[in-house]
């Protein structure tokens, strides 16, 4: 019985082993690397959406307050290498020094800071595998310069100076060879962008800030119609992040649910008690379950109207039209909400969207007349008086 499955397996693996002769001849390194940067330079390999909302996330990302005081050297290319081991851009973001100094991708890297990239890069090629995998693509140009230096500057003091000076790179586009200088813009290090494209959630209208990243659905970038109202969504989602209301809700979820068992033991009991004693119906126990999430819909309402307010400083430091933008909230109440006259549930963690679109417009007046501090000092004049009138502010009456 054994043989008998040996000699099948055998001739299931001659089979195999059999089906595909016709192999060669086989590609050259050479022909591969060529086919290869003419893709890279006809076809970018960003979608249209990762670009726009890149683009916008970019300008937003230079008004953000540096809470940790962490920052990383962006200089706005990524790279991969091709079939003969060189360093070839596949990505140019903008805006960014890279593509300020003209970049492009199939522009081959041959040195940076005088350091020929070639001998060394070819043999850590397999390794550059695992990185590619954490980065989901091709690799940040700042990683490029790091590991650079860290080969060529052994003290770390000397590798941090140039990391955090001006990149000198010798570039090859087809025969032609120059050599670029980037001045690196440094940017928060706590925050990235992702444009969600898993068909669970790409068709949704959605965003959310997640560790270390803000991700919106495909759909959600369609949605917007203008940079405007892009920068409003992606600023609403960074207030979320630099105000610490992810952090601060995961706190706020335990006790609210550590309180609200207790709560929905003891209420279970004593008004299921009175009301037999009154003939009356039980209350549900999953009804009562909801009680602690009311509580955190409650939470995460005011952060919700907090990230409304500093998203929108975002868009307006970053000189997008914050009043223009307000058009989005008016078609999430129609689209998303499916009612204009919605006014919120008990439990719905947002407030809705024309209520929202009513407190921002009164906010970017406040905005536009110079008096951003009112709002951010939750001045007592806020709900006593009008907001500023922009035409008399514009006249100097």
């Amino acid at each position: 019985m054994l043989f008998r499955k040996l000699l099948l397996l055998l001739l299931i693996l001659l089979f195999i082993s059999g089906c595909a002769e016709v192999t060669r001849p086989q590609p050259t390194a050479a022909e591969q690397e060529d086919l290869q940067l003419a893709a890279a330079r006809r076809l970018p390999g960003q979608s249209w959406a990762l670009e726009r909302t890149s683009r916008v996330f970019l300008k937003l990302l230079a008004t953000v307050p540096q809470v940790h005081g962490r920052t990383y050297p962006f200089l706005g290319f990524n790279w991969w290498v091709t079939a003969r081991g060189q360093i070839v851009i596949d990505q140019v973001w903008r805006p960014s020094p890279a593509h300020d100094a003209g970049l492009k991708p199939g522009d081959l890297i041959l040195a940076a800071h005088n350091w020929p990239l070639y001998p060394w890069m070819a043999e850590g090629d397999r390794h550059l595998e695992t990185v590619r995998s954490v980065f989901g693509g091709s690799i940040p140009g700042e990683l490029l310069v790091s590991l650079m230096l860290a080969v060529k500057y052994v003290r770390m003091e000397l590798r941090e100076q140039y990391l955090s000076g001006p990149v000198e790179l010798l570039v090859q586009r087809e025969e032609d060879k120059r050599r670029v200088t980037l001045y690196p813009q440094h940017l928060p290090a706590e925050y990235a962008v992702l444009v969600a494209n898993h068909p669970r959630v790409a068709n949704e209208i959605n965003a959310w800030a997640a560790p270390g990243r803000i991700i919106l659905s495909r759909r959600y970038v369609s949605f917007c119609r203008t940079d405007d109202e892009l920068a409003l969504v992606i600023g609403h989602e960074l207030a979320h992040q630099v105000l610490g209301h992810r952090l601060r809700r995961a706190g706020q979820s335990q006790l609210a649910w550590l309180a609200g068992d207790t709560v929905v033991a003891f209420t279970t009991y004593t008004l299921n008690y009175l009301l037999r004693l009154w003939y009356l119906p039980v209350f549900d126990r999953d009804l009562l379950r909801e009680l602690p999430r009311a509580t955190m819909s409650a939470f995460s309402r005011a952060d919700e109207r907090e990230a409304d307010v500093y998203g929108m400083w975002y868009a307006f430091q970053a000189g997008y039209d914050i009043e223009g933008s307000l058009a989005v909230m008016e078609r999430l109440a129609v689209v998303a909400e499916k009612d204009p006259f919605y006014r919120g549930g008990f439990l719905d963690s947002h407030p809705a969207s024309l209520e929202r679109m009513a407190r921002m417009k009164r906010v970017t007046r406040y905005f536009q007349a110079g008096q951003a501090a009112q709002v951010f000092l939750q001045s007592p004049d806020l709900n006593r008086r009008p907001a500023p009138d922009m035409r008399k502010h514009a006249s100097g009456e």
